[in-house]
């Protein structure tokens, strides 16, 4: 029978795995991760052994194990630095405010409704934005992209932008926002929003129809952006800590600060 150091020898040996792959990703069915584990069965326990092993050690799971079914596909990737980075709760008196039941907006959130792509990005982006520690001065609304695309330049214009401060330099460029209308198939959406990241500069961008939120981290050109956070408006309440420690203000600076220094 395999004891818990085995397990975390098989996870220390998937993470290498990862690592070296040409683009520190690897996409595996569960069933065949749970045989790694010498798991015969999908159980809470087996899963959770799985997950809490590779997180320790930076690895990220897309989708989240804990949700999909044994004959699903799941994405294993590597970061540098890791992620989560960590608790950044534990220094913010806002993530705490609103995670403990003491936000109303958060705590019927999946009672709203939008009828329009507006609605979604008044009563949902700006909202959710206010709660990971994004202000006014913060936030770009309508910022004017200039792309060149097969040697011709064009001029989109993403929804939000989300910059350190009033500075709109790819330096200080943490955030982009897509809002989609309620409804809309978001994946038809992630390559648009991922184009203007690559100019813009910033390292995640996240994609929305007012109810499912699905954020990535850009890489590099020749690295797969991974899918950090998915999760559906109701399950906000119960996610947000997740997403605080992944997007928040502090996070995300932190986050290129690591990076940079690394570089």
């Amino acid at each position: 029978m395999m004891t818990e150091r085995n397990h975390g020898a098989v996870s220390e040996a998937i993470r290498s795995a990862v690592f070296e792959a040409p683009k520190k990703s690897k996409r595996i069915l569960l069933k065949t991760l749970l045989g790694h584990y010498g798991f015969k069965t999908r159980q809470k326990h087996f899963i959770d052994v799985i997950h809490d092993g590779l997180v320790s050690l930076g690895v990220i799971l897309s989708p989240d194990i804990r949700t999909i079914g044994r004959d699903d596909w799941v994405t294993l990737s590597v970061t540098d630095p890791n992620l989560p980075l960590g608790d950044f709760s534990a220094n913010s008196s806002l993530e705490g405010d609103h995670s403990q039941g003491g936000d109303p907006w958060l705590a019927g959130i999946a009672g709203k409704h939008f009828s329009s792509e507006k609605e979604v990005e008044i009563r949902f982006v700006i909202p959710l934005l206010d709660r990971l520690g994004y202000t006014e001065d913060d936030r770009a609304d309508g910022y004017r992209v200039e792309q060149v695309v097969g040697g011709r330049k064009t001029k989109t214009e993403a929804d939000f932008v989300l910059f350190d401060g009033r500075n709109r330099s790819k330096d200080s460029s943490l955030l982009v926002v897509e809002a989609k209308n309620f409804g809309e198939n978001l994946s038809t959406h992630i390559q648009q929003a991922r184009s203007y990241a690559i100019f813009i500069g910033t390292p995640y961008y996240l994609v929305t129809n007012g109810d499912e939120i699905r954020v990535f981290l850009y890489r590099s050109p020749i690295e797969s952006d991974v899918e950090v956070f998915r999760a559906s408006r109701r399950d906000l309440p119960e996610t947000f800590s997740a997403l605080f420690n992944l997007i928040s203000k502090p996070a995300v600076v932190e986050y290129r600060r690591r990076r940079t220094t690394r570089a």
